[in-house]
């Protein structure tokens, strides 16, 4: 990348800025193929989000954090070389700590006697290597375009300096060593589970700047396409591990959206094997999406912006200073490679052209906004709040219930977020309406009899488990009411498309306005299907009290009669254990094939 240091003279900022225009135009013509505009496809949200999977037991889940840019420039070195390189993460250790591994972009190299923080020239004082990993960052990207700007011997130098620290890294190779093809990394979950990576790292350039002994891993061919060697390399990565993680510096500087070549870059190498691509250089954040490879997913972040820089003066035009942690969810399933779940972020601003700091309430609102739309986030439903305990992406539930039942994965998430796959809801509304866990996950014969899906039991519901569709569809409930209201009433056993539906909610097709308020509050056609039944009057077998009830696709709704009104309204109607009703999918199916 080239940085800008505002302190810099007018004369060698407007220089800067002319190289910086002339190699852009370049790049761009360098880079190939047309696509459709990035701007259309990536400004929107993200369907099927987050993707948790089946939850079977062993399920292991782990996260990733990648933040942008280490480019150091002379007022960032001086403040830490006078109140130590430390400080430039003080105000964001946790937040890099906390997950299982974090990644950065290390923008220059470890010349000591020879620190320069000004374009075109980054090299530092090798206490820096120290301070990013006291930070809570364990590896780094050493492919970028400074990476040899004091030459070969700072390439073996930063090297050098890096291994001493503990730093792990990928990008460079020292002269008397022999290229690496990938870093192996090691994540390691909280409960001991560990899970084999792959780290490989690539630029677009060195600046003009000679590599005479071919030290730097480059990205891209004489037609502006993904290096056969490269794409061999992941596919290497991909035959030996379970997660291949890409770090690409690449693209056009200050341009909210990717080129053409990046995203096909992005693709080809989804197409190779890769399932995590972090991109950098832009020096401010491009959008993050998910690329689909014959039902495998790769999740891209096109740049990650810069994390520590002195870039103030652009940040009205190109928020240079909006930054963020990028937090990537990551399952390991039993007998299978692991797969991206999704993405979290923490918005960030580099303060006062020194050192990142968390956006807090009410702070920086227009570089937050950004965040936001560049992490296709209209909501902020995926943004951190600082102040809060860090929240795994995928929820996990055991409960003293049930203790040997816990829900996980996208089932847990179906029960966090009432089948909505977004938007939280208490814990009291997601056992009041679910129930707790009465199983483990395993295979049956879906609802409908046609194929065989992942299936959990709660209390009250039968959830089906399907990976391909998009929320609010991944889960859904099996037809729990309508199976018993038919057998209870000896009525004749319909297939599933043929069931009466009472499908004018607007009118008398919900038979009590409790009933209805009920429906409207907690998850409506989703969550409980079309009502199916009339009011009907039952004897609770418990209590020997007489309730009203009525019968929906996948609910049936109590309320005892001449009982005094709950106050709560999560409380003023029951639902039905239909769980413990349910004869069993087998039997359903055998019983619908007769009938046929």
């Amino acid at each position: 990348m080239f940085g800008f240091n505002v302190s810099s003279n007018l004369l060698k900022s407007s220089l800067a800025l002319l190289s910086l225009f002339f190699l852009s135009i370049v790049t761009s013509e360098l880079n190939a193929p047309t696509t459709t505009n990035a701007q259309d496809i990536l400004s929107t949200p993200i369907a099927g989000l987050p993707m948790c999977g089946s939850g079977e037991r062993g399920s292991t889940y782990f996260t990733l954090a990648a933040v942008g840019d280490l480019l150091l420039h002379y007022n960032i070195q001086t403040t830490a070389n006078s109140q130590g390189y430390d400080y430039l993460f003080d105000k964001v250790r946790p937040y890099l700590q906390a997950a299982d591994i974090s990644y950065a972009n290390f923008e220059g190299v470890i010349a000591p006697g020879q620190e320069s923080g000004e374009f075109p020239i980054f090299a530092y004082n090798p206490r820096l290597a120290a301070a990013v990993k006291n930070s809570g960052i364990d590896v780094v990207s050493t492919a970028n375009n400074h990476a040899v700007d004091r030459g070969p011997a700072s390439v073996d130098s930063t090297i050098n300096f890096l291994d001493e620290a503990g730093l792990l890294h990928h990008g460079t190779t020292a002269r008397d060593q022999p290229p690496i093809v990938y870093l192996p990394l090691e994540f390691t979950a909280k409960n001991g589970t560990k899970l084999k990576a792959a780290f490989l790292s690539f630029t677009f350039s060195t600046n003009g700047i000679p590599d005479p002994y071919n030290q730097v891993n480059l990205l891209w061919d004489s037609n502006g396409r993904i290096r056969e060697s490269v794409k061999e390399s992941v596919a290497q990565a991909r035959r030996e591990t379970d997660l291949v993680i890409a770090a690409l510096h690449w693209g056009d500087e200050y341009q909210f959206y990717p080129n053409a070549a990046q995203r096909q870059g992005a693709q080809d190498l989804a197409e190779a094997g890769v399932d995590i691509l972090l991109g950098d250089h832009p020096h401010t954040i491009q959008p993050t999406e998910i690329l689909d490879t014959a039902g495998r997913k790769t999740l891209v972040i096109y740049s990650l912006g810069n994390f520590i820089a002195a870039q103030e003066a652009f940040q009205s035009q190109s928020y240079t200073q909006t930054s963020l942690i990028y937090y990537v969810g990551i399952v390991k399933t039993p007998g299978s490679r692991a797969t991206v779940t999704g993405y979290q972020y923490l918005p960030v601003y580099i303060e006062n052209d020194t050192r990142p700091v968390p956006i807090l309430t009410g702070q920086y609102s227009a570089a937050r906004a950004h965040v936001l739309e560049q992490m296709r986030d209209p909501t902020g439903y995926y943004a951190l709040d600082p102040n809060s305990r860090f929240k795994e992406l995928c929820p996990f539930y055991n409960f003293k219930e049930t203790p040997d039942f816990e829900l996980v994965g996208d089932f847990a998430l179906y029960f966090q977020t009432l089948g909505q796959g977004y938007i939280s809801r208490s814990l009291p509304e997601s056992v009041a309406l679910i129930g707790f866990p009465t199983s483990r996950v395993q295979e049956e014969l879906a609802g409908d009899c046609s194929h065989r899906v992942k299936v959990i039991y709660t209390e009250r519901q039968r959830l089906e488990w399907q990976p391909e569709a998009n929320w609010p569809y991944r889960v859904v409930g099996t037809q729990l009411g309508a199976e018993v209201y038919f057998r209870k009433y000896d009525l004749p056993l319909p297939n599933s498309s043929a069931i009466p539906r009472r499908t004018d909610l607007t009118g008398d097709a919900i038979v009590d306005p409790r009933f209805r308020e009920f429906f409207n509050s907690y998850g409506g056609l989703n969550v409980f299907g079309y009502p199916l039944s009339s009011d009907l009057y039952e004897i609770d077998p418990v209590t020997r009290k007489s309730k009203l009830v009525q019968y929906f696709e996948r609910a049936r709704f109590e309320i005892v009669q001449d009982a005094p009104e709950e106050p709560n309204p999560l409380y003023r109607v029951q639902l039905g254990l239909l769980s413990e009703e349910y004869p069993g999918v087998e039997t359903v199916c055998q019983a619908r094939q007769k009938n046929v």
